[in-house]
């Protein structure tokens, strides 16, 4: 009797991005914590992920990266004319 079943099933792509995000996000707090103590900082070890806001298209993330891109192209050209950074 042979067996047919795939070692792993195949996982959809949205996964497989949702799964990278959340590693690189634990990732990134764990690189906070170290910089915190390296820092001699105390951390409260809160990490916070919402998954609850406006979900944004590719189109509109790539408009986001290509404006800060411009702007501070914009700043490397002419420093004295560049904007102010906004908050977020």
């Amino acid at each position: 009797m042979t067996d047919d079943t795939p070692d792993q099933l195949p996982v959809h792509p949205k996964h497989r991005a949702y799964d990278r995000f959340g590693k690189e996000a634990l990732h990134a707090a764990h690189g906070i914590t170290r910089a915190l103590a390296e820092a001699g900082v105390d951390d409260d070890g809160v990490v916070v992920l919402r998954t609850d806001g406006k979900r944004h298209s590719f189109v509109e993330l790539e408009v986001l990266i290509d404006s800060a891109l411009a702007e501070d192209a914009a700043a490397e050209e002419d420093p004295a004319g560049a904007p102010e950074p906004r908050s977020r």
